[in-house]
């Protein structure tokens, strides 16, 4: 969801989204999201467990990028892709990875070289593709799944109280 400063009522917001693979998406205009908030507490709770959430993945990555050495942060990075994506192909770019991670392009590439020969992951022009998941959680240690338990938490839950 891009509209959470709508949910947490400011008109407007200095970020920007970006849509970074292949998928569906549902867009409605802010004045029916307003409404369907004032008309449903239950979704406007549901929808403010996601805000919390999204503020929890925030810092998380601060923290990761300010831990962990980069092949951490790149497995934490590609999990979190594979979590949001049917099968195991992740499009990008080395490019948009080294934008996303905050680093050189030389030192990703030798940082995606190094998992795909350990066989961890594939790669294909404009794709990565997970191999070894397990390795993968293994790789990005407690960089990875705060943010993860937290959304299975409140969000996927099927009791109304997450207890």
């Amino acid at each position: 969801m891009v509209g959470v400063p709508i949910l947490l009522d400011a008109e407007r917001t200095p970020d920007e989204a970006r849509v970074q693979a292949i998928g569906l998406a549902q867009v409605m205009p802010v004045s029916a999201l307003t409404d369907a908030l004032r008309h449903s507490r239950r979704l406007h709770n549901q929808l403010l467990k996601y805000a919390h959430v999204l503020g929890v993945q925030a810092t998380a990555t601060a923290l990761a990028n300010g831990r962990y050495t980069l092949e951490p942060r790149l497995a934490r990075w590609l999990l979190m892709c594979h979590d949001r994506t049917e099968g195991d192909e992740l499009p990008t770019t080395h490019r948009f990875l080294s934008l996303m991670l905050g680093v050189n392009r030389p030192g990703l590439t030798g940082a995606i070289s190094v998992l795909e020969r350990s066989g961890v992951i594939g790669r294909q022009r404009g794709t990565l593709i997970v191999r070894d998941r397990a390795a993968l959680l293994a790789l990005a240690g407690p960089s990875y799944g705060t943010p993860e338990a937290e959304y299975e938490r409140l969000i996927t839950d099927p009791t109304p109280d997450g207890h």
